[in-house]
């Protein structure tokens, strides 16, 4: 086998990278979704006041907290609730992304890292947004109903595109989105040219 094979090296330094970055992701899932949760509470408390009361970090995970209540296991208005109603939310479902993408970007030999690093990271965390988004959207849906539908003077999404949003961008974008963006930033690299070049004669 060729010692200098960029692709093999490549697959190596992937493997190896996968592991750190996948256990300080999981160290700190929570603080590194904290810009997305802030933002996503903006979002949605603004879209949806009468539903919507708050979206906080709880430890590694968010919570959606609404502006209903329960009672023996039964959703009420909140003047008549023991408790407020509230869904924890995973943001690793979608943060995942960072991870992956950072090993991907580190595993690939290039003159500069940091700066398209950082340039890779903006363009993902918007990706990250949008799909917490979309998630609690589904947890809205699911759980309140149509007390979520029928909101007066307020656009609510079909049942089936919160559906199809929402596997979207928990099954491919946190997947597909770090590998776009690292083939866009790689196009220059020897490991991709020398794998194209290869591809093209065989």
């Amino acid at each position: 086998m060729d010692e200098h094979n960029p692709m093999r090296h490549f697959l190596i330094f992937v493997f190896i990278l996968l592991i750190p970055c996948f256990v300080l992701w999981t160290v700190f899932n929570g603080p590194i979704a904290i810009p997305a949760i802030g933002l996503t509470h903006f979002a949605l408390t603004h879209w949806f006041p009468d539903v919507v009361q708050a979206l906080y970090v709880d430890g590694s995970h968010a919570v959606l907290m609404t502006e209903f209540g329960e009672k023996d296991g039964k959703m009420v208005p909140l003047l008549e609730a023991e408790y407020r109603l509230g869904f924890k939310i995973n943001p690793g479902i979608v943060s995942y992304s960072l991870p992956f993408y950072t090993a991907l970007h580190f595993a690939t030999t290039r003159k500069e890292y940091m700066g398209s690093y950082m340039w890779g990271i903006f363009i993902l965390y918007p990706l990250l947004w949008f799909g917490l988004v979309c998630i609690c959207l589904k947890e809205l849906m699911v759980n309140l109903g149509a007390d979520f539908f029928n909101q007066p003077g307020v656009f609510v999404p079909n049942a089936d595109v919160i559906g199809i949003l929402y596997q979207f961008n928990v099954l491919i974008v946190p997947t597909l989105a770090p590998a776009i963006v690292w083939l866009w930033q790689s196009k220059d690299t020897t490991l991709l040219q020398v794998t194209l070049g290869k591809a093209r004669i065989t």
